[in-house]
Formats: structure tokens, sequence, C-alpha cells
């Protein structure tokens, strides 16, 4: 890595490496909402930095070789893995209402301004200040019918990126993201599913829930909990 390639990026490194510390002690705890706000943060950062061409071809490389010097022991923020929470970002712009995926104005009215204070799924969204990755604003959820709120905190980032590598369809991310979360899958038994076309064969399952519950999350809940 070329010395001035770090002094470029030093200051994106240390942004990022505020957020990760900002986050650290939930997420140490096993927290896995606080890790996903992290990531989703972080990877809004890095996408609007890429995107529009601010940075060079080696900044994640760059940055990641910065936050491992600084950070000793630091595991999970290779330029890989950094690469992968630009596209988790990408993937669930939905979540973030300041975004140019809010752009549908059939969208734009039904998003909540933060989760009820009861939820069990409040956490941090991580926005985008100036220089800085925010941490003291709610991930807005959007108040979409079959949005598995709950199911999308409890799946880890693993398998958030092996569904969003595989399904492109958001009905089938929601399918796929219920079911890790309500059997508490594997990463390979997710990807099992997945080459299977569980979803794609749903409605063919034994029984008729899917047709007599309206809402699709109640009907995944009712197919597959414990009897």
């Amino acid at each position: 890595m070329e010395p001035n390639s770090i002094i470029t990026y030093k200051p994106a490194a240390e942004t990022i490496k505020q957020a990760i510390l900002q986050g650290q002690y939930e997420a140490a705890k096993g927290v896995n909402r606080i890790q996903l706000a992290v990531y989703f943060g972080i990877g809004k950062y890095i996408s609007l930095n890429t995107r529009k061409g601010k940075w060079g071809t080696g900044a994640l490389e760059a940055i990641s070789q910065i936050l491992r010097k600084d950070l000793p022991g630091l595991k999970g923020f290779s330029a890989t893995q950094l690469r992968e929470m630009r596209l988790f970002y990408e993937a669930w712009q939905i979540l973030d209402p300041n975004s140019s995926a809010m752009a549908d104005e059939s969208l734009k009215p039904n998003y909540k301004e933060s989760i009820s204070a009861n939820s069990s799924v409040m956490t941090n969204e991580l926005q985008i200040t100036g220089n800085q990755i925010d941490t003291h604003h709610s991930i807005q959820i959007p108040n979409l019918t079959n949005f598995p709120v709950e199911d999308f905190f409890n799946v880890p980032f693993t398998h958030h990126s092996k569904i969003r590598t595989i399904t492109t369809s958001l009905e089938a991310r929601y399918y796929y993201i219920h079911r890790t979360s309500e059997e508490n899958l594997t990463t390979r038994a997710l990807e099992k599913l997945i080459n299977e076309d569980s979803y794609g064969h749903r409605d063919t399952m034994p029984n008729n829930f899917t047709q007599s519950i309206p809402n699709t999350t109640l009907a995944c809940k009712a197919v597959y909990s414990p009897t």
C-alpha cells in the first residue's frame, strides 16, 4: 500500500473507527441489532464516498489497513468485508429515509419516525453528518405490511449477506430472513434452503396458512412455529 494512500484515507478511517468504537460495547455483548446498525451506517458512509467517485480504487484497502493498525486485534473489517457493508446498505436503502430509494412516493408516507419505545428492536442508525457517522438516531423502519422487523434484527450479518447475494426478490428476502430467525439456521442450512428454492415452493406446503392469514410474516410464524 502506497504511503500517500494511507495519508489520504486516514480521516475516513478515523470516521469509521469512531463508529466501531461507539457500537463496540453492546456489539461485544452479542447484541446483533447494534452490530447490524454499525455495518449499515458504515456501509452508507462507504457507499456515499465510493459510488460518486470521491475515493480512489484503493480506498477500502487503505482504510482497512489503517483500522487494523489503530485497533489491534480488530476482526471483520477487511476490504472485502467493508465492501459487504456497502452492499448491505445498498440492498436495504428502504431503511434510510434520506436515500434516493425513497423517491417512490408510494413508500414515503409509510415510514415511522422511529420504532416504538416498547419495541424489542429499538436500535441506533448510524447516519452521516459531515465527516461523522452519527449513532444517536433510530433506524427508520418502513411500515410495510410484510416487513419482518424483529426477524431482520435477529439475523446475523453473514446470513444477510448470503440472502442478499442469492436472492433478488424483496419478498424472498423476507421469507429467508424469517426462516433464519425462527429456526436459527446456520449459513450452510440457509444456503441449502435457497438452493432448493424453498421460497418458490412455499405454496405447496401441506397447510393453508399462507392462504388464510393475510399477513405474510404472521403466516410464516404459523407455519414454522413449533407444535
